[in-house]
């Protein structure tokens, strides 16, 4: 009887969150009322994606990596990333255009986009996944379900809320034929408006965001899960994420490229 009661609020958990998307009113955190494993979060995440996808028709095309820093893991006392799921209208390609009135509250993070050129075994190791795995510029653009969200959700909002996935912007080449050593030395150069805003390095990003795809398929691994031909990886940021705001940010990476986005 208690896993029928759970088993319920993991589908009212997740059916709350899809009823933002219609409402457009966030709601409050869950933390405030239930409290959930870090196991349980990702069970309402695995509800309310495959609610997502059979509600508007929307493949599962990769997924976003949070928490990627030691930084990052100390702010909700966490050993680990954590995950979150991408659809089909999660994604856009090359140069992109948003309007902030069609998001919640969002924020901007420069990250290298995993593109897979072929399936990845369960488990895979760095090298593989650089052998068959195409690496983007990209933007991604945390969003959230809650009010008034950052900084103050916990690690189980975060996770239910699949990750605060929002946007990702990736560009439409990329490289196939980095090194580990080249993919470390990743440098990010964020601008606004013309205007410099920051700098960031791939180091960030558990050391290598080579690293953080391995750490995912891992995880994925302990489920028996694996990353498949065509998914994307949004592998974590490169700087702390900044509020996005109406303008034209451009994201350069060295060895990689450039990913261009205008927000009206």
């Amino acid at each position: 009887m208690a896993e029928q009661v759970k088993q319920v609020t993991k589908e009212q958990l997740a059916a709350q969150l899809l009823q933002v998307y219609e409402t457009k009113q966030p709601i409050d955190f869950f933390s405030n009322v239930h409290n959930l494993s870090v196991e349980e979060s990702y069970e309402v995440q695995q509800v309310f994606a495959a609610k997502r996808s059979k509600q508007t028709g929307k493949e599962i095309k990769g997924y976003k990596i949070s928490m990627t820093s030691p930084r990052t893991q100390a702010l909700f006392s966490a050993s680990e990333p954590a995950f979150g799921t991408l659809f089909d209208d999660t994604l856009h390609r090359g140069h992109t255009e948003l309007e902030l009135a069609s998001m919640f509250s969002p924020l901007l993070e420069p990250e290298i986009v995993f593109v897979l050129k072929e399936d990845l075994s369960i488990g895979a190791a760095e090298q593989e996944i650089l052998e068959k795995c195409v690496l983007h510029a990209g933007l991604e653009i945390p969003d959230s379900r809650f009010a008034d969200w950052f900084p103050k959700f916990q690690l189980s909002d975060l996770i239910c809320d699949n990750g605060v996935t929002g946007k990702v912007v990736l560009a439409a080449s990329g490289r196939d034929d980095l090194t580990q050593e080249e993919a470390a030395q990743i440098k990010l150069t964020l601008t606004q408006d013309g205007k410099h805003l920051d700098t960031g390095y791939a180091t960030e990003v558990m050391g290598n965001p080579v690293a953080s795809v391995a750490w995912l398929t891992q995880k994925l691994g302990e489920k028996n899960q694996y990353l498949k031909k065509g998914m994307a990886i949004s592998s974590g940021t490169f700087l702390s994420p900044i509020p996005l705001a109406a303008g034209s940010y451009s994201a350069d990476f060295s060895h990689i490229g450039q990913i261009k986005l205008e927000v009206n």
